[in-house]
């Protein structure tokens, strides 16, 4: 679990699920209402509630489906194009799969759903609303008519940017559970590192010939295209390293003495041509540590409260315990049964 609670506004649980509204969130909406012209406010929130709401229902449709083959969720934290807290699920790529795509496709459900609707209204330009940075009078109509419009083009937006083949968006993950059962793990994660960086030169590109006088809602067309370039870059850098220094880590740990010690002796020169991490690796380790130790204990205070909610199970049945008794039954059995599987 992500350790975000220092960067992070509680927003309550559901189900079981701790909800949580990054910092990245509220300086996006701080920034789109500075940007927003007076006459442009009311928009700027509504807007903000849609995108809100559909990263919410993005995120739960992965918590669910990560229930649903074995795997377990604890928190969802709300970003400004998706969430930013991992779901877990058992390692195996049809059901990193399953759970991937099941945020993707409740923001394809939502837009497809307004289509029909805005196509009715007739004087709606549909066609125009396609255009991920400058939309065709988005913000013109009555106020549900603007609604629809933002709730089409924002969800048309989540779902093309979390279908990029690139980490740490669903689509990177899509691609590496499907290329992983043909060239193995590693080499998936490889490919799709250094498909994101490819992505990430092709929209700096776009956004150079984005730069034009009809520049985009609230900010400048080529504004999101370079940020999101960087940020596809640097985090498939930091991908890649996180998996050298997981098998570096593996290798230590789990090394095979049966050789004798001196065989170490041969492997010295591997040994040394490792980089020594630097500050931000090291960083990334000590907070994927924190955040392992923090995972743990909550296992186990769940565990804990196993045995009591058990005791009530048989004297009021399944239907009289609480959705968070429940839920945290279901999550408790699904570790157990990974923890069995050979």
């Amino acid at each position: 679990m992500h350790d975000t609670s220092s960067w992070s506004l509680s927003l309550g649980r559901w189900g079981g699920i701790q909800i949580r509204l990054h910092a990245l969130f509220l300086l996006f909406a701080v920034l789109t209402l500075y940007l927003a012209s007076p006459d442009l406010i009311n928009y700027g929130l509504m807007s903000l509630v849609i995108l809100f709401l559909s990263v919410l229902l993005h995120e739960l449709a992965h918590c669910y489906t990560a229930f649903r083959v074995g795997g377990h969720a604890d928190e969802v934290v709300i970003g400004p194009l998706g969430g930013l807290a991992p779901v877990f699920v058992p390692h195996e790529p049809q059901r990193e799969l399953a759970t991937a795509l099941a945020g993707p496709l409740v923001n394809f459900v939502i837009w497809i759903s307004m289509t029909p609707v805005l196509l009715m209204m007739g004087d709606v330009d549909v066609a125009g609303l396609l255009h991920p940075l400058r939309p065709h009078a988005v913000i013109e109509g009555e106020m549900h008519v603007v609604f629809l419009k933002l709730a089409f083009w924002l969800n048309w937006i989540l779902l093309l940017v979390n279908l990029l083949p690139a980490f740490p968006f669903d689509g990177g993950r899509v691609l590496r559970s499907l290329l992983w059962p043909v060239f193995g793990y590693r080499p998936a994660i490889i490919v799709v590192a250094r498909l994101a960086k490819v992505t990430a030169l092709l929209l700096c590109v776009v956004a150079w010939f984005a730069h034009v006088p009809d520049e985009g809602l609230f900010v400048p067309a080529w504004v999101p295209l370079v940020l999101i370039a960087l940020f596809l870059y640097f985090s498939a850098k930091q991908e890649v390293a996180h998996l050298d220094q997981q098998e570096i880590g593996s290798e230590l740990f789990g090394y095979d003495f049966s050789q004798g010690y001196t065989s170490l002796e041969r492997d010295d020169e591997t040994t040394t041509r490792v980089d020594e991490p630097g500050v931000l690796q090291r960083w990334f380790a000590k907070r994927r540590q924190q955040r392992e130790m923090q995972r743990r204990q909550q296992e186990a205070d769940e565990e804990s409260r196993v045995d009591a909610i058990l005791a009530r199970l048989h004297v009021v049945g399944f239907e009289g315990l609480t959705s968070t008794e429940r839920a945290l039954l279901k999550r408790v059995s699904a570790r157990y049964r990974n923890r069995t599987k050979p």
